[in-house]
């Protein structure tokens, strides 16, 4: 540090147990500093320091001596403490050169960015032995925590589960019971896989009930992953999955959740044909299809494709329609098609997953903590009856249906003229023939008018996971 300020350069002379004794690069110059080593201990006593250089400036052929990576570790690693990410490579050279004087090569920050990323938050190798500790006094803290631990024949990391106590109660109590599952790839130094199934609340927020680090993408890890999720999931047939169109992802959710129901992501699926079929307009056909509310509307433009690419048609019959049409779906997934949920946690992940394992799982404890407080104290100071996301499609369709005529069938079947087809509705089953209240069970516009008509307010009509008690 006192090279570099004050632009000199030394040499080792001696550097041993016994004695330390550096001098100045010019062997003309009187600047030394000599230190003995204390018996008995591992500290050293200066006996003779001269403090003077009398060597020329004018003789000097560098800029002084370099820091390390070392040194420069301990200028910036308050830096890296309490932040996501810290300063990247070409930072720490702006910073050495703008604070320091010192010309440093990107190698060189690059080697004391990672020793000071692993001084603030742990050595990877270390941070794997204390996996079992760290796991432990999570379920201490968090009542009702499942964590799952395995290792190999010789000790080494294999595979982590971790689901939140509290996150997996308001699931069961409050969530829509759709899960989307998806994968992330760790950029440590030992990379590896970060597994995800989250929830949406009934605000649109992600709700994640379950996390796991594994190796890769592979049978194995799929199958150990829901294995350990149907201890704080079990499978019936209320439930629903969504996720990419991973075959080891596929086999271990058959295996382990038979009962319950498998959506595939539009997204993944219409890359798919993007990439592997031509034609022109069929891909906006598609996603008119799979958007579809009735039946009717889906077979009419699932033929137009077909018509157009009969191979395309195959493909899409084989990945079974009633895992990516809406309307054909065997169960409830409230217009939950894509696997956006699980990615946006990801992303939000993105620069914990280059912590080691340790900071990695604190890192998302600590943000399901900052997410669950800042929700509890929005929903308190909500005061109407439906969430905040709710409320708002509650008001855009309110004024799509105000010209809407509304014939009475029976005190709670109605039928609705003045949209594109007329709808019937029977507010008490909650059923519109449009397809969207029956999917979402949230009131559609023909629903609204309806009710309106005959005093029933729209909060009244919507299922009971939107309603801000809730």
């Amino acid at each position: 540090m006192s090279a570099m300020k004050n632009n000199f350069d030394y040499k080792v002379v001696n550097s041993d147990r016994k004695l330390w004794y550096i001098r100045c690069v010019d062997n003309k110059c009187r600047w030394s500093v000599r230190a003995e080593g204390l018996s008995g201990s591992t500290y050293f006593i200066i006996k003779k320091y001269v403090a003077d250089h009398t060597c020329a400036a004018s003789n000097m052929d560098n800029g002084g001596r370099t820091a390390s990576a070392k040194t420069i570790r301990s200028l910036i690693m308050h830096r890296y403490d309490g932040v996501k990410e810290g300063p990247k490579a070409n930072d720490i050279i702006q910073i050495m050169r703008m604070e320091h004087g010192c010309e440093i090569s990107k190698s060189l920050a690059w080697d004391a960015r990672e020793y000071a990323i692993n001084l603030v938050r742990g050595i990877p190798e270390q941070s794997f032995g204390k996996i079992l500790k760290y796991l432990h006094m999570l379920k201490e803290a968090n009542p009702g925590t499942h964590t799952f631990y395995e290792t190999d024949v010789d000790g080494k990391f294999r595979f982590l589960f971790l689901s939140f106590g509290q996150s997996v109660r308001g699931f069961h109590t409050s969530m829509r019971k759709v899960l989307v599952v998806d994968g992330t790839f760790l950029k440590s130094k030992y990379k590896g896989v970060l597994l995800v199934a989250t929830a949406l609340d009934g605000n649109f927020n992600l709700y994640p009930i379950a996390f796991a680090v594994v190796d890769s993408k592979n049978d194995r890890s799929w199958n150990l992953f829901f294995r350990q999720l149907k201890v704080v999931v079990p499978d019936e047939r209320g439930l629903a999955f969504v996720s990419d169109i991973n075959n080891s992802l596929c086999k271990g959710f058959e295996n382990v959740y038979p009962l319950s129901q498998h959506g595939i992501c539009n997204h993944h699926l219409l890359n798919n044909v993007v990439t592997h079929y031509r034609g022109k307009g069929v891909v906006g056909l598609i996603a008119k299809a799979s958007k579809a509310y009735r039946v009717v509307d889906f077979q009419k433009r699932f033929e137009a494709v077909c018509n157009i690419s009969p191979a395309m048609g195959e493909y899409l019959t084989d990945a079974d329609v009633t895992k990516w049409a809406r309307c054909q779906f065997q169960g409830y997934r409230y217009d939950i098609r894509t696997t956006n949920p699980a990615e946006l946690i990801n992303s939000a992940l993105r620069s914990p997953r280059e912590y080691p394992v340790i900071p990695l799982l604190d890192s998302i404890r600590e943000m399901l903590t900052h997410w669950f407080f800042e929700r509890r104290t929005r929903s308190r100071k909500h005061t109407m009856p439906l969430t905040i996301a709710i409320e708002k499609k509650i008001d855009r369709r309110i004024n799509k249906g105000k010209t809407f005529l509304v014939q009475p069938v029976n005190e709670h079947r109605f039928l609705v003229r003045g949209d594109t087809i007329d709808c019937l509705i029977d507010l008490d089953r909650r059923t519109c023939s449009c397809g969207k209240y029956d999917l979402l069970k949230i009131p559609c516009r023909h629903a609204i008018k309806a009710g309106l008509t005959v005093g029933r307010a729209p909060s009244s009509l919507t299922d009971f996971m939107y309603t801000t008690s809730n």
